[in-house]
């Protein structure tokens, strides 16, 4: 016989039916049987169970991948620490820039972009000369030049590197006289506008000329030197841009860009009526038109379209010699611009040609 102490027994829990008179009937309340209470407990231990089992082997997890990673990475240096420190040989381009050029000479053919250089040395020199190869200044003095010697001149600087071979080993260089001159900028531009938008002038650079400098064979013909093209889409307002200089390796250019500017505004369209006339008719000769005038289209930029209506713009003709010339019975009327104002710009005009008929006096 077991005895229980009094203070481990826990009194009977006594459920008061008022507390479920709103809602629920004692009576027909289920309890929680003691298999029911036994299978919770199970399911939840075994859940506690098994999240702690998952951490464990996430900690684990990742445990072991940092000690691969650090071990990997500290095998990978040593590999290296040992294998680079053996010789070896590798090929290697240097570039080639042209250095103590003579004043009053100038190259006339450009120079290999690069030489292939063959050197031998511990792994780290190599690696270093790999990954940022210096340039090989080229000491122009004549029109021979020894690359080789060049190239050993300028390695001395790097201790435990050897030149095995280079090519080319000799350089042939195109020599002539340097001149100067002064040539206008000519610029390249593709420019497409908001409807009834365009220019109302020709557009500018600044400056306008440059001086350009080389061999006599190359400046001598050069007239003038092209911008970089710029395209620009969809204008409505003024333009200004910096445009870079066409580059030439063998020219010089007093300065690299311009300021490209070029005034737009947005146009309407006018139209007039203009009568045909005959220029160079001999006296006693009349010549008749059908139709007797011409329409002209065109644009003008709306701030000065009210300024120009009383002004006679254009003036249509035909020249005597035309009808003598004619086989057809048609010819084309020719178009005059009269006006001062340089923005207007003639769109269309109709009819293209006329009938024309000699008057013969009675």
């Amino acid at each position: 016989m077991q005895l229980i102490p009094l203070h481990r027994i826990r009194p009977p829990v006594i459920l008061d039916p008022r507390l479920y008179q709103d809602e629920h009937d004692l009576s027909t309340m289920e309890l929680p049987t003691p298999d029911k209470i036994k299978q919770n407990i199970s399911e939840g231990w075994e859940n506690l169970i098994q999240k702690s089992n998952e951490d464990e082997i996430a900690d684990v997890g990742r445990e072991r991948i940092v000690v691969f990673a650090v071990s990997l990475i500290l095998a990978v240096c040593f590999w290296f620490m040992v294998n680079l420190s053996r010789d070896y040989n590798l090929n290697v381009d240097l570039p080639i820039v042209a250095a103590g050029m003579p004043e009053d000479r100038a190259l006339a053919q450009g120079l290999p972009e690069t030489a292939t250089v063959s050197i031998s040395g511990e792994g780290w020199k190599l690696i270093s000369i790999y990954n940022n190869p210096p340039p090989v200044n080229l000491n122009v003095t004549g029109s021979e030049v020894n690359l080789y010697d060049q190239v050993q001149q300028q390695m001395n600087a790097m201790s435990e590197v050897n030149i095995q071979k280079v090519q080319p080993l000799m350089l042939t260089l195109n020599l002539e006289q340097r001149i100067s001159k002064m040539v206008p900028v000519q610029p390249i531009f593709s420019i497409s506008f908001e409807q009834q938008y365009g220019f109302t002038g020709k557009p500018t650079v600044q400056p306008d000329s440059i001086q350009i400098s080389g061999a006599v064979s190359l400046i001598e013909d050069i007239t003038g030197w092209p911008t970089d093209s710029l395209v620009v889409e969809g204008v409505s307002e003024n333009i200004s841009r910096t445009v870079p200089l066409n580059k030439n390796e063998l020219i010089s250019l007093s300065q690299q860009e311009v300021q490209f500017n070029a005034a737009v505004a947005q146009f309407t369209e006018g139209e007039v009526s203009v009568d045909l006339e005959t220029r160079n008719l001999p006296e006693g000769r009349r010549i008749s038109y059908s139709p007797s005038s011409i329409t002209v289209r065109y644009d003008v930029p709306i701030g000065e379209y009210a300024d120009l209506r009383d002004e006679k713009l254009f003036e249509a003709y035909l020249t005597y010699e035309q009808i003598e010339n004619d086989t057809t019975g048609y010819v084309k009327p020719q178009i005059e611009h009269l006006s001062d104002n340089e923005f207007i710009k003639i769109r269309s005009s109709q009819p293209r040609q006329v009938a024309y008929f000699m008057v013969l006096d009675e």
